[in-house]
């Protein structure tokens, strides 16, 4: 079974040395998903910065396979976050 990793960028980069063990590249989605929500339920202010958070999901050949990008917009604010 393929190794896929679950690299986090949100100002700064943390690459997964582990990874999992995974059927194909959608459950790889998927895992980036409920891993990211994970991540956001103990630390939401991940989102805070103005990169905004992201899962890159990668293959053992450091494919990337699918990104999950999580951005916070402020409402009334001259300096509104756009999409990277």
């Amino acid at each position: 079974m393929p190794r896929y990793f679950f690299n986090t960028r949100d100002g700064g980069d943390e690459l997964d040395d582990q990874g999992l063990e995974l059927p194909d590249a959608e459950a790889a989605r998927r895992e980036a998903v409920r891993f990211g929500a994970d991540l956001l339920s103990d630390q939401p202010d991940l989102v805070c910065n103005r990169d905004g958070f992201r899962i890159e999901a990668v293959d053992e050949y450091g494919n990337l396979c699918a990104t999950v990008i999580v951005l916070a917009v402020l409402a009334n604010t001259p300096d509104i976050v756009s999409a990277p």
